[in-house]
């Protein structure tokens, strides 16, 4: 039974029923239950306000957390300030006191009444308006509690209901811990990009992340009192913040507005590499055109290099391109043209997968007689397979990878896949013409 109902049945003559053990035993669960629960209040529109006490975070306070206005049929004509004082866990602190004062004068109460009554009692007398405090520890403050507010008649109707001069309120307090006071970090990105992400450091460890905005803000709350660092692509921003106070902070990237662009003569179906310390940054296939823009790089040294798929090492590559981070450069490539095959183009041209495969040796173990038969190349390297004006690709994408067939279909070649077993390959091979 919490306060409120335990007051309401005192209140309407539940006597010593709501003292036995079982009842007992259920307030305790419910005070614990609602232990430094949100201030419940319903006393507003009376006028009635709460100070908060000023105390040290960490320091043992009384802590307000319930004042209750009584309902008409709750009240019976009474106008009193009812009272009780728990303990962290929800139980009643006996002999706890409250102070109560108005204009000229004050009273110390004891809480001190039986468990199935509310710990303390004030009467109130006409035009008094009062203020509550609990003493021994710091206290949160009750203030306008008062009787002169107009009639409100019982629901039902009969009764004396609250009339002027006849309205009660109930007032809990709880000890409790005050808590520590948090502070802000709002902070702004110069020279910012989409989707950055902050990091909110302790040390050396990483304790919270914020997404910076479209126009390059990010926030930080309910941050402890403390030292702590923002680290943002590689840029680290020391920040300080305060208890009840709003840090503002600014993180500055080096700029990244520079753009390397060009074209790639006969770069068709090949790839571009963006290097830099050694490092691939970007790739991608050349178009038709050959031209590229690479942008957003940041101030480094850089390569560019043109890449046959499949391979490790450029078929060309660019001198060393400086950029500050706001410069831009435009360089111009040629790949060499490959030759084709000494007794003119070939017509047709059956690429396997590499020759140490299992797989390959499968394959040639079945096809070669009926390659030799119709006279068809063959082979297992895919730039000798780009003089052909047709390629018939044998085995999965394990064997010949697919980037080995974009590159023959962007040279204008035309490609096909065999897959199944070898008897099956030679079949089509023997069916086509």
């Amino acid at each position: 039974m919490s306060p409120q109902s335990r007051l309401i049945r005192w209140l309407s003559g539940g006597g010593d029923d709501a003292s036995t053990e079982e009842e007992t035993g259920g307030a305790q669960r419910s005070l614990r239950s609602t232990t430094l629960a949100p201030v419940e209040s319903n006393a507003t529109p009376y006028g009635v306000t709460i100070e908060e006490a000023k105390v040290a975070p960490g320091a043992d306070y009384w802590r307000v957390t319930r004042v209750y206005h009584l309902a008409p049929q709750e009240n019976n004509g009474r106008h009193h300030i009812f009272l009780d004082g728990l303990s962290p866990d929800g139980m009643r602190i006996k002999s706890s006191q409250a102070r109560i004062t108005w204009d000229g004068g004050e009273q110390v109460v004891t809480l001190d009444k039986p468990d199935n009554e509310p710990g303390a009692n004030f009467p109130m007398w006409k035009w008094q308006v009062c203020s509550v405090e609990m003493t021994g520890l710091p206290s949160d403050r009750v203030h306008g509690l008062r009787t002169n507010h107009p009639d409100e008649p019982n629901p039902g109707g009969g009764g004396s209901g609250n009339t002027l001069f006849h309205h009660s309120f109930l007032i809990v307090y709880q000890q409790a811990k005050a808590p520590e006071r948090a502070g802000t970090i709002l902070g702004r990105v110069e020279n910012m990009r989409a989707g950055l992400v902050v990091a909110l450091l302790r040390g050396d460890d990483a304790i919270d992340n914020a997404t910076v905005d479209a126009s390059g803000g990010f926030t930080f709350t309910a941050v402890k009192a403390g030292a702590y660092s923002l680290r943002l692509e590689g840029v680290t921003q020391p920040v300080q913040v305060t208890a009840g106070q709003t840090a503002q902070v600014t993180v500055t990237l080096p700029p990244r507005n520079s753009v390397i662009e060009g074209t790639v003569t006969n770069g068709t179906g090949l790839l571009l590499r963006l290097v830099s310390q050694g490092e691939v940054l970007a790739q991608g296939a050349l178009g038709q055109s050959g031209t590229f823009r690479l942008r957003n790089l940041g101030a480094a040294t850089y390569f560019v290099q043109v890449v046959r798929p499949g391979e490790v090492d450029p078929v060309v590559q660019s001198e060393v391109l400086a950029l500050d981070g706001n410069n831009q450069r435009r360089i111009d490539l040629a790949v060499p043209e490959e030759k084709p095959a000494a007794d003119g183009v070939i017509k047709r041209y059956v690429l396997l997968g590499a020759v140490d495969k299992a797989t390959t040796k499968a394959h040639l173990t079945v096809l070669v007689p009926a390659l030799a038969a119709k006279r068809v190349a063959f082979g297992f390297d895919v730039h000798e397979a780009a003089n052909a004006q047709e390629v018939i690709v044998i085995g999965d994408g394990e064997a010949v990878p697919e980037g080995s067939l974009i590159y023959l279909s962007m040279r204008g070649v035309k490609v096909q896949r065999l897959n199944g077993t070898p008897e099956e390959i030679r079949s089509q091979l023997e069916a086509g013409s």
